[in-house]
């Protein structure tokens, strides 16, 4: 999927059928509760509630307790799972409607898409079809970054699984997402252009140039696994380095960050961008 919102939406499927399974070990595990009704007798003015419960098969009805009696709780908990995996069922549903129908509106598809005779030539690709529609000052900025960039041999070039729109290469999904938001909006940036302060080599995730003036330019720094204690502490050391230059936070140096389920809000992205380069985005 190149479309970003469509990645995120890879993103919440994965998540609801994972949380789908944990669902269904959930109502695996009360089962013996399958065919219980609650009946509240009374609550008091505590606000503490006490229970009756009828079974299926079986006669009469059976006293629980308050609130906090086991078989109450897990008679809820157990209706609550079948609730909850009866709407995620659904969403997964939908979900999956929309990832096997969607369509990529990229260039390269639509053209693919058109008769012969209406098709243009692409030979060239997409990273040179996306830079023609840029401003003159702007090819001129990329590619003058491209070529500084071109001089030192890339990072743990292993690394670098996932394509972005235009083909560049990147080293988390999130970044992919950051980097399609720009393509589709005809931002020009550059990605991994080696910066050195204090003689020390910083790789910052987008250099971006700012269609507002064509002169002013941010970075982007994606902390994708800012959970995780060795990435913290690198991110910690080039947060210093960065305080040692005229790269300063939300000022010309902006920090976007994963949540604890490793995915990313787009917001953050679309904030900085609408403010410093391109308020119509």
């Amino acid at each position: 999927m190149k479309n970003y919102l469509l990645n995120e939406v890879k993103l919440i499927l994965e998540d609801s059928k994972l949380r789908e399974k944990r669902l269904a070990a959930q109502i695996s595990s009360l089962s013996t509760y399958e065919g219980w009704h609650l009946e509240r007798i009374r609550t008091l003015k505590s606000g503490v509630s006490y229970y009756i419960a009828t079974i299926s098969g079986k006669p009469g009805k059976r006293y629980l307790g308050n609130d906090r009696h086991p078989d109450v709780i897990n008679v809820k908990r157990l209706q609550y799972a079948k609730e909850a995996a009866d709407v995620l069922c659904k969403n997964i549903q939908l979900l999956e409607m929309l990832t096997d129908n969607y369509t990529d509106t990229d260039y390269a598809t639509i053209n693919s898409k058109l008769p012969v005779t209406y098709r243009t030539d692409i030979s060239k690709g997409p990273s040179d079809t996306i830079k023609a529609s840029f401003p003159e000052e702007a090819i001129k900025w990329k590619e003058s970054l491209e070529q500084e960039k071109a001089k030192h041999p890339p990072y743990k070039p292993e690394q670098l699984k996932h394509p972005a729109l235009d083909g560049t290469m990147m080293r988390s999904k999130s970044e992919v997402i950051i980097a399609n938001i720009m393509i589709m909006a005809g931002i020009p940036f550059v990605y991994e252009v080696p910066m050195f302060i204090d003689g020390q080599m910083l790789l910052p995730d987008f250099r971006i140039l700012s269609l507002i003036d064509l002169k002013t330019v941010i970075i982007i720094e994606h902390q994708g696994m800012v959970f995780v204690d060795d990435y913290a502490d690198k991110f910690i050391r080039s947060l210093k380095l960065y305080l040692k230059s005229e790269w300063t936070p939300n000022n010309n140096l902006f920090f976007t960050f994963d949540n604890a389920k490793e995915t990313l809000d787009v917001r953050q992205v679309m904030s900085v961008l609408r403010k410093h380069i391109s308020p119509d985005l």
